[in-house]
């Protein structure tokens, strides 16, 4: 039975999905499971951590599970200052087996996070994408093909997704004609100047989870300006509500970690986005990598390898 640590107290806009997503992997694959925000009283047991937030489980726990797997969502970025070094003593625990990230091009990062010699695999799975969320706004709303002038800029208003990069764009695509929404799966933070934002034309803060997909339900794109990325589920959404999914990229082997979208802009040569929206590119998405079937797959393979 594979033991799924879970964190009841998150409140990420993604995490409810990545779990039901799981579940549903798990019941079609017919591998026995248990969701538990406890860790199993058998040490033999594999345990799949599915946030960071519940390492400290493991540091407290004596004896630890034996069997350790980690599902990492994003990996330390050089562009940010969000590592925390002390939360690296993870992957050298004894216990650990295998680390599942959701991108290809996290892989090599993780991989500098093991000390040397270490038999650990580390592992590209994707996201085990649960549609029933986003078919659930479809079955209520007509998708026209006749979209707004809108442009949508996903993700939380903190440093990873250049709050101040999305405004700057924002004046150029209101100088073109377009409603411009700056919209938050969280509160912005205190610090950034949201009410002049909104002064000067801008629409900017949170939106509950089904106004954000009515919104990109009209939209003529959704611009990600991420530095990091991961999936950018956002933009996957966006695509699956009728918006064009507009991605940077960086340069080769460096975040943003945005390479199932295809084309991209350049992130330092961000009035590229506005060309690719104004000029009707076409985006394609690997589909893979927000696989329910791939995911489990990938997950259960590597699970029953080292348990050999």
């Amino acid at each position: 039975m594979l033991h799924v640590l879970v964190d009841e107290k998150d409140e990420t806009a993604w995490y409810p999905n990545y779990l039901s997503g799981l579940k549903k992997g798990l019941e079609s694959a017919g591998i026995p499971y248990l969701f538990s925000p406890d860790l199993p009283t058998d040490l033999q047991q594999p345990v799949l951590i599915t946030r960071y937030t519940l390492f400290d489980q493991i540091k407290e726990a004596d004896p630890a599970p034996e069997n350790l797997y980690i599902q990492e969502h994003d990996v330390w970025n050089p562009f940010t200052n969000v590592l925390d070094l002390e939360s690296l003593w993870i992957f050298k625990h004894p216990s650990l087996k295998a680390i599942f990230y959701t991108n290809p091009s996290m892989v090599p990062w993780g991989q500098r996070c093991l000390p040397a010699g270490s038999d650990v695999d580390v592992v590209a799975a994707g996201f085990p994408y649960d549609h029933d969320y986003v078919n659930a706004t479809l079955g209520s709303i007509d998708v026209s093909t006749q979209r707004e002038k809108l442009i949508v800029f996903p993700g939380r208003m903190n440093e990873f997704y250049q709050p101040y990069l999305s405004v700057r764009l924002a004046f150029e695509f209101m100088d073109l004609g377009y409603r411009v929404v700056i919209a938050s799966p969280v509160s912005p933070l205190s610090h950034y100047p949201v009410a002049m934002w909104r002064e000067l034309g801008i629409e900017v803060g949170r939106l509950p989870h089904a106004e954000y997909y009515q919104l990109l339900s009209k939209a003529t794109a959704a611009v990600s300006v991420t530095i990091g990325g991961s999936l950018t589920l956002a933009l996957y959404e966006a695509q699956l509500l009728g918006a064009t999914p507009i991605a940077p990229k960086g340069r080769h082997h460096l975040p943003p970690f945005t390479e199932m979208y295809s084309p991209r802009y350049d992130l330092l040569n961000p009035r590229e986005a506005i060309d690719m929206v104004e000029n009707n590119v076409s985006v394609q998405i690997d589909e893979r990598w927000f696989s329910i079937d791939t995911y489990v797959h990938t997950l259960w393979d590597v699970i029953q390898k080292r348990s050999l």
